[in-house]
């Protein structure tokens, strides 16, 4: 079921799928410049155990445009609105969404089955604010403008990233679908502006980690390919019953390239393991 959530942030994409009751749901949360239909592998797995909830942040996807600057309170005003009426919820989040997705779990705890953070971007908990070269240049392509510029290649920045980040390299998703949603200027200019947000939101994210602790549930922290990263041990570690796994055969759109691994950390986190 495909639905429209507003939000102060702006209209926000949501697909929901799978079991409607009374157990937990399970929402996703995609990295930067992803959409919806990056998820569908995992949602495939888990549509007969639970219900699912798909969501593209303001701008990026089918969302309409973001009529607020990204930043760390934004994702959670924006999961509140998605997660209304959802006592129970296993949160996962890739890439850049594990920031969002670890946020509404500290502020929420009471709500939370279970956080699975698939493969993070390498920040240490504790580092403070990172020196970001990227977020730097998309400052200054949105000071001067030139936002324009970089949504006429939408579709091959696309082509870029999932070619640079998936085992296959190559795009699984549906062209039509891809063109459709990359070719909407909306787009570049909300990845870009996320991009350039990134530095404060992980130094929002370490002074919230100061007073809000994280919820004694399944945390789980997913690292692409067979090579273990300190910034991903330390990540899970923050808690004493936190769990870093390597998943091998994938890079770092896991949920594209090893669905089965994102989707057996979640039924263990709904299973209470």
């Amino acid at each position: 079921m495909r639905t429209m959530i507003a939000s102060l942030a702006g209209d926000v994409h949501v697909q929901a799928t799978g079991r409607v009751g009374s157990g937990p749901a399970v929402v996703l949360a995609g990295g930067l410049g992803a959409a919806w239909f990056d998820w569908d592998a995992v949602v495939a797995l888990l549509a007969p155990h639970a219900r699912v909830l798909v969501y593209d942040r303001p701008g990026t996807g089918d969302s309409g445009p973001a009529l607020a600057p990204a930043t760390l309170a934004r994702e959670v005003a924006v999961l509140d609105a998605v997660l209304a009426g959802v006592s129970d919820v296993v949160l996962v989040g890739h890439s850049m969404a594990t920031l969002h997705v670890e946020a509404w779990a500290r502020l929420r705890a009471g709500r939370v089955r279970g956080v699975v953070l698939v493969d993070p971007d390498p920040e240490v908990p504790g580092a403070g604010r990172p020196f970001d070269l990227s977020a730097l240049v998309a400052r200054w392509v949105l000071r001067l403008g030139l936002d324009g510029v970089v949504a006429r290649h939408g579709l091959r920045l696309r082509r870029w990233a999932v070619t640079g980040s998936t085992l296959g390299r190559s795009d699984r998703a549906d062209p039509e679908l891809v063109r459709r949603v990359y070719g909407r200027p909306s787009v570049a200019r909300a990845v870009l502006d996320e991009l350039a947000s990134y530095p404060g939101q992980v130094a929002a994210l370490e002074r919230l980690r100061a007073f809000r602790p994280l919820p004694h549930v399944p945390f789980t922290v997913l690292t692409a390919g067979r090579r273990v990263f300190p910034e991903h041990l330390a990540l899970a570690g923050q808690v004493p019953w936190g769990t870093n796994v390597l998943v091998p055969g994938s890079r770092h759109m896991v949920p594209v390239d090893r669905p089965d691994a994102v989707a057996l950390a979640v039924l263990k986190a709904l299973r209470g393991v």
